[in-house]
C-alpha cells in the first residue's frame, strides 16, 4: 500500500474516532484528550528524549499528566482553572517561538533542559490539552472543535497542495526540507478563506478582526509544525512513533494543534 493511501485511511480512522467521541458527548471528548495526552507524553519522553519507560522521570511524567487532567477535567468541573491553562499556554508558546528562531541548531540547549527535567513533560502537555478541553464549556462546543481542527487541517493540506504544485524555494531547509514558501502562503490562504466561510455560515459572524485572528492561527499552525521538526532533527529522530501508518506518531499529527490551541481558545472567548 502506498504512503498516500496509508495516510488517507489513517486520516479517515482518526476522523471516525473523533466523531464517535463527539457523539458520546463532553466526556467522550475528555477521554479522547486524556488518551491522546498520555500518548503524547509517552512519545516525547521515551522516543524523542530517550528516557526509559521504567525510569522514575518517565513514570512521573505519565502519572502527573493523568492525575492532573482527571482532577481538572473530571473531578473539579468548576472550570475556573482554564484561564490559567490558556494564558500559561500562550506564554510557553512565546518561549517556543524564541527557541525556533533564535537557538542555533547545533546548540541543543532546550533539548538538554527537556531531558534533564523530562518528568515535567506531563505538566507541559497538560496545558494545551486542558486548553482544548476549555471549548467543552460552550453550548456549540461541537462546532468549535470542528473549526479548530479545520484551521489546522486546512493549513497543513493547503501547504502540501500548493507546495507540491507550485513550490520551489524552500521555507527553512535546515529544519524542514520539504516545506516551501509558496506552500506556507498557500496553507495560510486556504485555512483563512475556508475557515472564514465556516464561521460565517455556522456562527453568522465575520469581521476583519476574526479574519486576522484566523491568519495568525494559520501561521501558528505552521510554526508548531516547524518547532516539532527542529526538535526531531536535534534529537535525530524521524517520527515521534509509528503508531499512525503514513503519519508517524500522535505528536507528528498534533504538533500544530497543540501550539494553536491556547490562541484559538482566546479567539473563541473574545471574538466568537
Amino acid at each position: 500500500m502506498s504512503n498516500t493511501n496509508q495516510r488517507i485511511i489513517s486520516a479517515l480512522i482518526l476522523v471516525l474516532i473523533v466523531g464517535i467521541s463527539a457523539y458520546v458527548g463532553v466526556n467522550g471528548i475528555k477521554v479522547l484528550l486524556l488518551v491522546a495526552g498520555v500518548l503524547l507524553v509517552d512519545e516525547v519522553t521515551a522516543n524523542l528524549l530517550k528516557v526509559k519507560r521504567n525510569h522514575v522521570s518517565y513514570l512521573l511524567a505519565i502519572t502527573s499528566f493523568m492525575l492532573l487532567f482527571v482532577l481538572f477535567n473530571f473531578i473539579d468541573v468548576s472550570y475556573h482553572y482554564y484561564n490559567y491553562f490558556i494564558h500559561t499556554g500562550a506564554a510557553v508558546n512565546t518561549l517556543l517561538i524564541a527557541y525556533l528562531f533564535f537557538e542555533p541548531m547545533e546548540s541543543k540547549f532546550i533539548v538538554t533542559i527537556m531531558k534533564k527535567y523530562s518528568f515535567f513533560m506531563g505538566v507541559f502537555f497538560l496545558i494545551p490539552m486542558s486548553s482544548m478541553a476549555n471549548l467543552l464549556i460552550y453550548k456549540s462546543w461541537e462546532w468549535l472543535i470542528l473549526l479548530m481542527l479545520l484551521v489546522n487541517f486546512l493549513a497543513d493540506t493547503g501547504a502540501w497542495f500548493f507546495g507540491r504544485k507550485f513550490g520551489n524555494k524552500k521555507l527553512w531547509s535546515t529544519i524542514s526540507p520539504k516545506k516551501t514558501r509558496v506552500g506556507a502562503l498557500g496553507g495560510a490562504f486556504t485555512s483563512v478563506v475556508l475557515s472564514s466561510f465556516f464561521i460565517y455560515f455556522v456562527f453568522d459572524k465575520l469581521n476583519l478582526l476574526i479574519i486576522l485572528s484566523l491568519l495568525i492561527l494559520a501561521i501558528f499552525a505552521q510554526i508548531g509544525d516547524l518547532i516539532e521538526s527542529k526538535l526531531k532533527r536535534q534529537v535525530e529522530v524521524k517520527d515521534s512513533s509509528q503508531l499512525i501508518p503514513g503519519h508517524g506518531g500522535i505528536y507528528d499529527r498534533l504538533d500544530s494543534l497543540l501550539f494553536v490551541a491556547p490562541f484559538y481558545v482566546m479567539m473563541v472567548k473574545y471574538l466568537l
